[in-house]
């Protein structure tokens, strides 16, 4: 049954995490000294600057399985798992045999090798409409190669981005990840806002911004610079800000307006890819975009991306039209990582195990939320979930930026403090991987409910 939603004291949520904090810092002192270390070193401490988080981050040692340990010798259970990229769970014995005969072979050739085209079709054989891929090292580099290839195709140079979403920090895209709420503008026709100092101030003019789950303002918007958009990038299921699900019929009518005014539509599927299903997005919604953009759990932890669409498309790419170049570019040691976990690992009944202990997650969530009150929902799909601090389901960006983050921080710092890793950025998602077991989720829930115990105190 349905409980009126409670209100959370704000002193109580700040007494959490003033306690919390100390038992962090008291667990992880060894952590906190390397980041000052690496300061003299490293800007902020870290090698990407997501990792800069409060109250400083953890610096890992090992990982293995479905567990993970930081510097100072603490154990979590990793929900984590690299935002999404280890669906095969850390150190796989099959995918480590593997390596280690690939590494004893060379682990670079800037050559092809006969695993790149294999782990080509299987690509092709997993995803629509995949008819050709191209590999690239990275899910920045895929969303940077296919919006190249879209502009080449249609020979027309603005793209259409979600508000909120993150397609990698190529200048094109690092528009209106998060942008405050006054420098956003108008909610159906966003400003475009760009995330990082040093990009161009032409590059932002062919940057357009329009909202998530909201066709008929990107109809609009498509109107108004009508011949003039080459392509619209988006997240099929915005990742970037909890997980935020298409309303029914939303990508369906996304597809059908694209193709009205002659603009492609790039499905970035480096998060989603084979997480939610085997054959990513487009085997739960069957909406078909004109490219696919893949990296992370693809690759079993292994630095990869890759590109594809229909061959019409990716046939730009030769030395005339389109260049796409990376001495990286289908490495043997990527190349027999994503063949040997796609193939051998990721069969239906690991991706079965998976999705399934995701879904007795989130309906432990639930359950609690249900009978608590608590001002919290649930997104879950596939191998991946997601609670934000926000009564009702967020449908775009903006209802995003209601989220409690003091009481998100309060709920990462507690669970962590027990033995729970999540993403740092408070509003990230879970993932299951295949090593994880029922015990995990278990273990996840009883602290999930002493944490909803604490705050309804």
């Amino acid at each position: 049954m349905l409980r009126e939603p409670i209100t959370v004291r704000p002193d109580l949520v700040g007494e959490i995490v003033a306690r919390e904090e100390a038992e962090f810092k008291k667990r992880t002192p060894r952590s906190h000294e390397i980041h000052e270390r690496g300061k003299a070193s490293l800007p902020m401490g870290v090698s990407s600057s997501f990792q800069a988080v409060p109250p400083y981050p953890l610096f890992i040692s090992r990982a293995e399985g479905s567990r993970i340990w930081d510097y100072d010798g603490n154990e979590y259970i990793d929900f984590h798992l690299g935002f999404g990229s280890l669906l095969v769970g850390h150190s796989h014995p099959v995918l480590m045999a593997a390596l280690r005969d690939q590494l004893g072979k060379g682990s670079l050739y800037s050559l092809p090798c006969p695993d790149s085209v294999f782990l080509a079709e299987e690509l092709v054989r997993r995803f629509a409409p995949i008819e050709q891929v191209r590999f690239c090292n990275s899910g920045t580099e895929a969303t940077m190669d296919a919006i190249r290839l879209a502009r080449a195709h249609t020979r027309r140079d603005k793209i259409v981005k979600i508000e909120g979403a993150y397609h990698g920090h190529h200048d094109n895209v690092l528009m209106s990840t998060k942008p405050s709420l006054e420098a956003a503008g108008p909610a159906r026709h966003p400003n475009t806002v760009p995330a990082s100092q040093g990009i161009p101030a032409d590059v932002k003019n062919n940057t357009i911004i329009a909202p998530y789950n909201d066709a008929e303002a990107l109809d609009q918007i498509l109107s108004e610079h009508e011949g003039e958009v080459a392509a619209v990038i988006t997240e099929a299921v915005l990742m970037n800000v909890g997980i935020m699900l298409p309303q029914e019929g939303y990508l369906q009518r996304v597809r059908d307006i694209t193709r009205r005014h002659g603009v492609l539509l790039i499905f970035d599927e480096v998060k989603t890819g084979v997480t939610v299903a085997p054959g990513g997005i487009t085997e739960l919604y069957p909406v078909e975009p004109d490219l696919i953009c893949l990296a992370k759990s693809i690759g079993g932890g292994m630095p990869i991306g890759a590109f594809g669409g229909r061959e019409e498309i990716m046939r730009h790419i030769n030395h005339q039209e389109v260049l796409h170049l990376g001495t990286f570019n289908g490495n043997p040691m990527s190349m027999r990582a994503g063949l040997v976990t796609l193939t051998e690992i990721f069969t239906p009944e690991a991706h079965a195990h998976a999705n399934q202990l995701s879904a007795a997650l989130a309906k432990s969530y639930e359950d609690l939320i249900a009978s608590t009150g608590l001002p919290m929902h649930v997104a879950q799909i596939g191998a991946k979930g997601c609670a934000m601090f926000r009564h009702e389901r967020a449908r775009n960006y903006r209802a995003w930026l209601e989220v409690d983050m003091e009481l998100s921080f309060a709920y990462w710092l507690f669970l962590a403090n027990r033995g729970i890793l999540f993403p740092p950025g408070l509003d990230d998602q879970w993932t299951i991987s295949v090593q994880h077991s029922q015990a995990d989720i278990e273990h996840h829930a009883r602290v999930f409910h002493e944490f909803v115990a604490e705050i309804s105190r």
